[in-house]
């Protein structure tokens, strides 16, 4: 069981407790690597086990709560952890019960996340389905533990040479959004063409009837990014690569429909995709290396034709207290490490996943090749000059 009567409210939670995102969100790091560690859709309640919405898959809402705390433990355990990459739906939304039970279990969750390295680690939190469940955005646009809360998208720079880039996938949806918010009435006008079946509150309609393949995405739980922030997103692409910096991009519903199973994609993935492809300077590799997401408790793993490897990670809601779905991910030029006390309990094993190696002290270790990106035609200019100036001061 989890501790009992914690006292705090969302919007009240004090900045010594979890501080402001804008204020510590940029790592310094003057290395051209970087490690994190990486845990999703907890979606812990105190409650005794129950089930997915069609009664198809177990949840272990306690155990999910204390892989949580074993996360922690884990990565108190490491040296070098810059940060936590919590991708979204940390409380299950049955705690919406009462303004108190929401409450409750976030901060009991968000004071896990505060035992990294004793208060040290900050926590990088997305936005997803289930903490609209709980909070509406004008709360979340006064919670500590968030950078914006209303559009919970930006990017900082993790070390040199490295960017990572965090979306919202809810910023088109029909939770979270007041009545009169443009964009809960662009997220009606998109289901009425797109799904007719799902009512306009997002609560009633057979959702799926008549409904095939990746149209299925077209429902309430999942969301979309919107022009606003795609446009934001390629522009980020774009100064990614005039910077000559690798990108990471986290997103708390998926990107690639191969990195899942093919209706928890974004409502606009196709467009989002079509920017990280964009951003490629040969047909064969990226500025993008990794897109990281939740939300499908499966999991998957897909490298696309560019080399973009999207990771898709598992629940501890699967296997609670007898699982280990968590891990720490190491960064460097040539290569991505994923490692895990069991990492088939965190990136499954499909199709096109390396194999798992043993490593000193136990841990399983996954290693994603990061392609080269070809120099542009602006940088070979650059580096001719500095040679040349080097060579006319000898």
């Amino acid at each position: 069981m989890a501790p009992k009567d914690v006292q705090s409210s969302l919007v009240q939670i004090s900045p010594d407790h979890v501080r402001r995102r804008r204020d510590i969100i940029t790592c310094s790091n003057s290395s051209n690597s970087f490690t994190f560690g990486v845990i999703t859709d907890v979606q812990w309640a105190d409650a005794p086990d129950g089930s997915n919405y069609t009664k198809t898959v177990k949840r272990h809402y306690r155990g999910s709560f204390r892989n949580l705390r074993d996360a922690v433990d884990y990565w108190n355990s490491l040296d070098d952890v810059q940060f936590i990459a919590q991708l979204g739906d940390l409380i299950d939304g049955s705690n919406r019960r009462t303004p108190a039970e929401s409450d409750r279990a976030l901060s009991l969750a968000l004071d896990q996340l505060s035992r990294v390295s004793n208060g040290n680690c900050p926590s990088v939190n997305l936005v997803g389905n289930h903490e609209l469940y709980n909070f509406n955005r004008q709360e979340l646009a006064l919670a500590s533990w968030l950078r914006h809360g209303d559009s919970e998208y930006y990017s900082f720079i993790p070390a040199r040479s490295w960017r990572v880039v965090v979306l919202d996938p809810y910023q088109i949806s029909l939770i979270g959004h007041s009545c009169d918010d443009p964009r809960r009435h662009e997220a009606v006008e998109i289901m009425k063409r797109e799904n007719p079946n799902v009512s306009s509150d997002g609560t009633d309609g057979n959702w799926f009837e008549g409904i095939e393949g990746y149209q299925r995405r077209f429902c309430p739980y999942n969301g979309g990014y919107g022009p606003q922030q795609l446009e934001w997103f390629r522009n980020e692409l774009q100064n990614a690569a005039a910077e000559e910096e690798r990108v990471l991009v986290m997103s708390h519903t998926i990107i690639h429909p191969k990195a899942c199973g093919g209706n928890t994609m974004a409502w606009d993935y196709e467009q989002a995709l079509a920017i990280i492809h964009e951003s490629s300077s040969s047909k064969d590799s990226s500025v993008v290396v990794a897109v990281l997401c939740g939300h499908d408790h499966s999991g998957n793993y897909h490298c696309d034709e560019c080399g973009v490897h999207h990771c898709t990670f598992m629940s501890p809601l699967n296997k609670g207290d007898d699982g280990s779905a968590f891990g720490l991910i190491h960064v460097t030029p040539d290569c991505m490490e994923i490692r895990g006390p069991k990492l088939d309990d965190f990136l499954p094993n499909v199709e096109g996943r390396p194999e798992i190696l043993k490593c000193f002290g136990g841990d399983e270790l996954l290693m994603l090749p990061i392609r080269p990106v070809a120099i542009s035609s602006t940088t070979l200019t650059r580096q001719k000059a500095m040679a040349a100036g080097a060579k006319g001061a000898v």
